[in-house]
């Protein structure tokens, strides 16, 4: 309401003011009344009489000025309002609003149809270590990363390769006809043209040792017929052995099992990438459980929240059959019944989608298509039971926790042996460096005649032998190529130094985040259970008063919303305490060891049969 305008009340005093008879003159004065002349005091009566009058008159007259002033605003207001919409025309009716308001405005009963049309699908109860064996057996994560030691397996085994036996053999067949020369015709009458022919055979074995020698065993047998000989053959037969064995470049078996070395260290680094990916793939399912069962409960507090915006309505429509409400208190009730219907949707499709995740997490399928179960967690969270982390030294459990996450994450595992690879690189590295300078050895025997077997038994009679020793030597000018990989590799070492203290600095950090999450949440589920107590006590003390007629519906809903709040707040605490758990256990190390999981490499796999490799022809 607007104030009324001051200026008649202000005129009204005045006039009040000017009325008031004149002060009383002092009674102590040093001059007695009798001596004042009367003739001035009666022109002084006059004279203020006169000024009193002309001040009254002009009061009245300001007074109805604003008298005026004010029933023009009045009018104005009147006529501005006049052109405003009524409540009447906005609801379309012709209707008073209180002819609008009805108990029929909103109905449930479709409502509740749609929530009770859910889809319903089997129900597969499921505690949380049969959860763990589930993924463990059908995670798509750890199946795929189960495969890498395998593949690990494969590169040592072909690099192991570089010291098998290689076998060779070489057939050659000649003949050739030329005319004789001068000398030979002069020489050699009758002989105009010479003939050779010949079939050279040579079968050997040859390799490398871990010391880097390479060895060559060879055997030739040369079978010749000429026209000197009168095209008789002759076979010579000859077995010969050659070494060669690095003394700088390329000696050591060190240097030449570095490529074994490293690719059995990637066998070792793709068996912690497998803990690792069990560690995360159990950690996401535990997270999982705990969310599918969070979601669930949710959906119970929601349809308490329904129960008590029901039992609400019908204590409105009690009070209304006995004349104590109005229809807009049912209204405001079978709102609120609206509302909360709409939330318990909303919470069993989040519900659902929990479940999925879990599914997805679980590699549950249905045939070629996706699982339709429901799965029903039978586990629940029990934050009271305080287990693995001591709450009254928050500091040395972080310690404690540390100190376990440096010893058994794999992640640690894994850099360490990417280190061990970067030095064995390094190390060849090196090595290439050196110039080259090798010893080399040939010794041979051999047989020569007409026939074969007695050119066989020539070479153990040894009729011929043969054998040399000498050394060879390269040094590369510049060296630029050998010196340029040292240097990669003394980069790629300082990096993985690097990449070590990173993951040292992460994982610490981890373990320190995930510890206060859990004391944080610890915190919370106690401040948000006294909170569900004392809005539980608000809720029944705002009904009372309701029954009482002293408040209304619309603060009974608030406070059995903030009810609702308050529920839902004390359920979020507990899930986040068990994913606050779960991922400090995952920080530590600690998960697969708490739920007994053992993490078990696959055994190598036999590659194609060696004969089978050679002579047949397959298909995988």
């Amino acid at each position: 309401m607007r104030a009324k305008n001051p200026l008649p009340f202000l005129a009204a005093l005045a006039l009040m003011a000017l009325a008031l008879p004149p002060a009383a003159l002092p009674q102590d004065t040093a001059e007695p009344v009798a001596e004042v002349e009367a003739a001035d005091v009666a022109a002084a009566v006059a004279a203020a009489e006169a000024e009193q009058a002309a001040a009254l008159l002009a009061a009245q007259q300001a007074a109805e000025a604003a008298a005026a002033e004010e029933a023009a605003r009045e009018a104005e207001r009147a006529r501005v309002m006049e052109g405003l919409p009524k409540a009447e025309d906005s609801l379309g009716s012709g209707r008073t609003l209180q002819e609008e308001i009805s108990v029929n405005l909103i109905d449930l009963s479709a409502l509740r149809r749609a929530a009770e049309a859910q889809p319903g699908r089997e129900v597969v109860k499921m505690s949380l270590a049969e959860a763990v064996q589930t993924a463990l057996a059908h995670n798509p994560d750890i199946i795929v990363t189960s495969s890498e030691p395998l593949k690990a397996d494969a590169d040592a085994y072909s690099a192991s390769g570089e010291f098998d036996p290689m076998l060779q053999s070489s057939i050659n067949y000649t003949e050739s006809s030329a005319l004789a020369s001068q000398e030979i015709r002069a020489f050699v009458g009758g002989v105009s043209s010479l003939e050779t022919k010949g079939l050279n055979i040579t079968g050997g074995v040859g390799g490398k040792l871990r010391y880097g020698t390479q060895y060559g065993v060879t055997a030739t047998m040369d079978r010749q017929a000429t026209t000197f000989g009168g095209l008789t053959n002759e076979y010579n037969t000859q077995v010969a052995i050659t070494l060669t064995q690095p003394l700088l470049r390329g000696f050591g078996v060190k240097f030449n099992t570095v490529r074994i070395e490293a690719a059995k260290n990637v066998r070792a680094i793709t068996e912690a990438q497998l803990s690792l990916s069990v560690l995360q793939a159990v950690s996401e399912v535990i997270k999982a459980y705990w969310d599918l069962t969070g979601a669930l409960d949710a959906v119970s507090v929601r349809e308490e929240s329904l129960r008590n915006a029901e039992r609400l309505l019908k204590i409105n429509e009690t009070r209304r059959e006995i004349g104590t409400a109005a229809d807009i208190e049912v209204l405001q009730a079978k709102a609120g019944v609206a509302a909360r219907q709409s939330d318990l949707v909303s919470a069993s499709s989040r519900a659902s989608d929990a479940a999925d995740v879990l599914k997805q997490a679980l590699g549950m399928r249905d045939g070629d298509y996706f699982s339709k179960v429901m799965i029903i967690p039978t586990d629940r969270p029990n934050p009271e039971d305080g287990q693995g982390f001591d709450f009254s030294a928050f500091e040395e459990g972080v310690d404690r926790s540390v100190k376990l996450a440096m010893e058994k994450r794999p992640e640690l595992r894994m850099s360490d042996l990417e280190l061990e690879n970067a030095d064995l690189e390094l190390f060849r590295a090196r090595k290439d460096m050196l110039p080259q300078f090798d010893l080399k050895a040939t010794y041979g025997q051999g047989g020569r005649n007409r026939f074969l077997g007695e050119s066989v038994s020539g070479i153990f009679e040894k009729q011929e032998d043969v054998y040399s020793i000498g050394v060879e030597g390269a040094v590369a000018i510049g060296n630029r190529a050998a010196r340029g990989q040292h240097l990669k590799a003394r980069i790629s070492k300082r990096q993985a130094e690097d990449r070590r203290r990173q993951t040292e600095l992460a994982l610490m950090a981890a373990v320190h985040i995930a510890a206060r999450n859990v004391m944080t949440n610890k915190i919370l589920i106690e401040s948000t259970k006294q909170a569900v107590r004392l809005q539980e006590a608000n809720v029944i003390a705002e009904e009372k008063r309701l029954r009482l007629g002293v408040t209304t519906s619309f603060q009974v809903l608030r406070v059995q919303e903030d009810l609702t709040a308050a529920r839902t707040q004390e359920l979020q605490a507990r899930i986040m305490y068990e994913r606050a758990l779960v991922d400090l256990q995952t920080a530590e190390g600690t998960l697969l060891e708490h739920y007994g999981v053992e993490v078990t490499p696959p055994a190598p796999q036999k590659p194609v049969a060696w004969s089978e490799a050679v002579f047949s022809n397959f298909e995988d």
